[in-house]
């Protein structure tokens, strides 16, 4: 998206103008609850013309956005997506969302028809629906685009951020510094199979690789082992993973990870996708484990939209991503990629803490974070 502006004088005369509610789309509103986890509709350029010289919608009540009325009835923090795709390639549509109060909640507004933001439900902004504005930047003639609201799974990946690995300090493991030449590092991974084949995996762990290819990092699989794990707690899980391997990684290895087809709980709670030893473990031969479910999650169509896509190699670089020092606070939801796969809602990075909007690639903060770790621990 090119830079957009409007004088001052410009600006208050719009303003002046937009007195009228915002054109809707068809149907122009919806609702996301408990019980109905996604919403959609479809709009168009209220004057059939791309908007030319506007900066943006100019508030809720802007005429020449497209408008729908999203109600939100999920708990306080609670989070949800809103996206955009066009039906005709090369037309370029914008995405605004507004408080009930008209605040600006977030925006999206790349050159690309496909648009994404994830919002935090709260009442701070008053009571009400929010308030999706779309605006047609770039179209054709007769051009549409579709809507989709969506919200996450109740509980995250891990129920908080990991504790750092403390056993050492950098000074006390010989860690002075890092001479990175840019070569290219084979991250070494021991592979536990619980119920899982071992063609699954393979295709599993091709896809998590793509994380770390542009990290000039190789997600190298070097050993597969079936086993049979007992329970479904996350934790346990990785403690089984340990005695397996006598307590610590096979040599060999840089990180043990465990696939698995149970549904994973933490305390019983069967939202958890997948978890990790420590952040950084990878440093430490006794906390280089994780473990993240195979199945269970499967791409949803809602329209021209696929959500949950790659959701279990997502998992698996995500969890293998903590071990070599990523955090889910260095994520966020502006640098997702949506263009990954087909009108894949994704507008958040691998680190993000919710499966149902990760991409695979790492944000510019945790990317160079997990570069470092395999210079410094991982294989050459």
């Amino acid at each position: 998206m090119s830079t957009r502006s409007l004088s001052g004088l410009a600006v208050v005369l719009l303003a002046a103008l937009f007195v009228t509610t915002a054109q809707a789309a068809e149907p122009n509103f919806g609702t996301l609850s408990k019980g109905s986890k996604t919403t959609a509709w479809t709009g168009s350029s209220p004057t059939g013309l791309p908007v030319p010289n506007q900066a943006g919608c100019l508030g809720p009540n802007d005429p020449s956005c497209d408008g729908f009325s999203l109600t939100v009835n999920l708990k306080e923090g609670a989070r949800f997506a809103v996206a955009i795709t066009t039906q005709i390639e090369g037309d370029d549509y914008d995405l605004f969302i507004y408080f009930p109060d008209g605040s600006e909640v977030a925006r999206s507004a790349t050159a690309s028809g496909n648009e994404a933001v994830v919002v935090e439900n709260t009442a701070a902004h008053g009571v009400g629906p929010y308030q999706v504005r779309v605006l047609p930047y770039s179209v054709s003639s007769g051009s549409a685009y579709q809507g989709i609201a969506s919200k996450t799974r109740d509980t995250p990946m891990e129920g908080t951020d990991l504790t750092t690995c403390l056993e050492a300090t950098p000074a006390t493991i010989g860690v002075v510094g890092i001479t990175d030449s840019g070569q290219i590092v084979s991250l070494d991974v021991a592979v536990l199979l619980d119920g899982v084949a071992q063609s699954a995996a393979q295709q599993i762990l091709t896809k998590a690789a793509e994380s770390y290819a542009p990290l000039r990092i190789n997600l190298h699989v070097v050993s597969y082992h079936a086993v049979s794990f007992v329970g479904t707690e996350g934790s346990d899980m990785i403690q089984q993973a340990k005695d397996f391997f006598g307590g610590e990684r096979p040599s060999g290895s840089d990180v043990v990870f465990v696939l698995t087809n149970k549904d994973l709980t933490s305390d019983g709670d069967n939202g958890l996708v997948g978890l990790a030893d420590c952040i950084g473990g990878v440093r430490f031969a006794t906390r280089a484990f994780a473990v993240a479910e195979a199945s269970g999650i499967d791409p949803v169509n809602v329209g021209p939209f696929v959500l949950e896509v790659d959701a279990h190699p997502e998992a698996a670089a995500h969890e293998i991503g903590h071990l070599m020092g990523a955090h889910h606070h260095y994520a966020n939801c502006v640098e997702g990629n949506l263009t990954g796969a087909a009108n894949d809602v994704s507008p958040c990075t691998l680190m993000f803490n919710f499966v149902d909007f990760l991409s695979l690639n790492f944000s510019q903060v945790n990317g160079p974070i997990v570069r470092g770790h395999a210079v410094q621990f991982a294989s050459p």
